[in-house]
């Protein structure tokens, strides 16, 4: 079992409630061509194999595959869905969505669809749309892909309305827009019709529409649209082959994760593509799995938890899981019940027993918005006392209560630095193995952590029907030796005045 399984934080804090747990979602190849032997291929994509340079070499190389052998290859690097891109050039030749249709329709439980047009010289969308809308009812679409520097698509928002009507059509439907910079070695390819002045322009006009850029050069032209990430968290990256130049994949991910910021900015926002047939998903996962080994602990969950899931989140009405029941399994709270209620003629106490649950070993589980709302629910029932304290309590020797700013990579630091401490080695200590309960006891580090950071309780006032917390305080609770469940007692005291 892998270690980012084991000690991963709590998602829910960084992502909503159903992305708590990561791993309830499949790993995605995000850039599948539909080049399969044994699916009949449209015209225009028989040109495109065709298609030769001045030496007879292809421009477009592909490796000869059946469907049943790309089947094998998902299932050997663990990929469970793949995506299958069209790639219109507004040529006689390309990938069809047509092509695509074919072969999503063979297996439509791994296979979802990237649809491609070209929007470059046309007077009307009616046509587009309504057949994105006819083939939406037989398979999953879940993008559009563009080929600017092919179709010398004017990307200007200010003078292309059509361009305007679509993304917006593609907002409202959740289809994200990959737009390919188009390092093939096609022939006719146009400078300035993308740049990431343009992509920077472009994405400040549309914030609703979740935009991927593919197709980059680590060589030459990554770097510039990665910086991008900073500012716009609708931006995501594609790692595909082109990515590589002259490196192996294990090289190019090297070169990745020790670019500065590369891992802070990006984590999240990154997806990778095999672009099979051109090369095998297998090697994209094999470089992956061999370059995170040499990463710091976090940096290295991280990755190996995300790289091949963010896509999951970009589109939750198509990327969902097989049952609703495993996101509602590993809510944090289990259980609220008041315990006891104590009046007297200076004030009011409600005891509320919490029932929580951690889903790793070692959690930083957030606490927060429970706090907030178990305090909402006393002021709604006792309205006219304004003032009193909230005093919070854990009844464990392996948690504990700690206040510190929620920002994601903050949060995350925290977690991970806890995780690292509590997996240290304990067979030094006394405290293993022989326990007066007759029980295997062997967790020495639970115990100093719960010791050594944070609180076993904590008291919030309550000033003018409001909790003093500061503009960055939030709080959690820390758990070790998990998964488990475990109580929290909160009570609520009103002062009558």
């Amino acid at each position: 079992m892998s270690e980012e399984r084991l000690y991963q934080p709590d998602f829910s804090s960084i992502f909503g409630s159903s992305y708590a747990n990561a791993f309830i979602y499949k790993n995605i190849d995000s850039l599948i061509y539909p080049v399969f032997s044994d699916i009949e291929k449209s015209e225009k994509l028989e040109k495109l194999l065709d298609l030769t340079d001045a030496n007879e070499r292809s421009y477009f190389y592909n490796r000869t595959i059946s469907l049943e052998d790309e089947l094998v290859e998902l299932t050997c690097s663990n990929i469970k869905i793949g995506l299958i891109q069209a790639m219109d050039l507004g040529r006689d030749y390309g990938i069809t969505n047509q092509d695509v249709l074919s072969a999503v329709k063979r297996r439509p439980d791994i296979f979802k669809a990237i649809l491609s047009y070209d929007l470059s010289e046309i007077n009307t969308l009616h046509p587009i749309l309504n057949e994105i809308k006819e083939i939406s009812r037989s398979i999953d679409v879940v993008g559009i892909c563009l080929y600017p520097s092919y179709t010398k698509l004017d990307l200007s928002v200010d003078t292309n309305e059509r361009l305007r009507e679509f993304f917006n059509f593609c907002s409202e439907h959740n289809y994200f827009i990959k737009l390919d910079l188009g390092n093939f070695k096609l022939p006719n390819f146009s400078e300035g019709f993308i740049s990431p002045e343009i992509l920077k322009t472009l994405i400040s006009h549309f914030k609703t529409n979740q935009f991927i850029v593919s197709g980059l050069d680590l060589s030459v032209d990554f770097h510039s649209y990665l910086s991008l990430q900073k500012y716009f968290d609708n931006l995501w990256i594609e790692i595909d082959p082109r990515t590589f130049g002259g490196m192996t994949p294990t090289g190019c991910f090297n070169q990745l994760f020790q670019t500065e910021g590369f891992i802070q900015n990006s984590w999240s926002k990154i997806t990778i593509g095999s672009a099979t047939p051109i090369l095998e998903v297998s090697q994209m996962v094999k470089g992956f799995n061999e370059s995170t080994e040499t990463l710091n602990f976090p940096e290295k969950c991280l990755l190996r938890t995300w790289a091949f899931r963010n896509l999951n989140r970009i589109n939750p009405k198509t990327f969902t899981i097989e049952n609703d029941k495993n996101i509602n399994l590993f809510a944090t709270l289990r259980e609220l019940k008041v315990e006891r209620e104590v009046e007297t003629n200076s004030e009011i106490d409600i005891f509320y027993k919490l029932k929580l649950r951690s889903y790793a070993i070692t959690q930083l589980l957030f606490l927060t918005e429970i706090i907030k709302n178990v305090f909402e629910r006393s002021k709604k029932e006792y309205p006219s006392y304004k003032d009193g304290e909230l005093f919070l309590r854990s009844y464990h020797t392996t948690t504990s209560l700690i206040i510190n700013e929620h920002e994601p990579g903050n949060y995350l630091d925290l977690h991970y630095k806890f995780a690292e401490i509590s997996k240290k080695n304990n067979q030094p200590f006394l405290h293993t193995v022989h326990a007066l309960e007759n029980r295997a006891d062997f967790n020495h580090y639970d115990h100093e952590l719960a010791s050594s950071f944070g609180n076993r309780q904590l008291i919030i006032p309550i000033l003018n029907n409001q909790l003093e917390i500061g503009g960055r305080e939030n709080f959690y609770v820390l758990v070790t030796f998990g998964p488990r469940t475990f109580s929290l007692l909160i009570r609520v005291k009103l002062y009558k005045t």
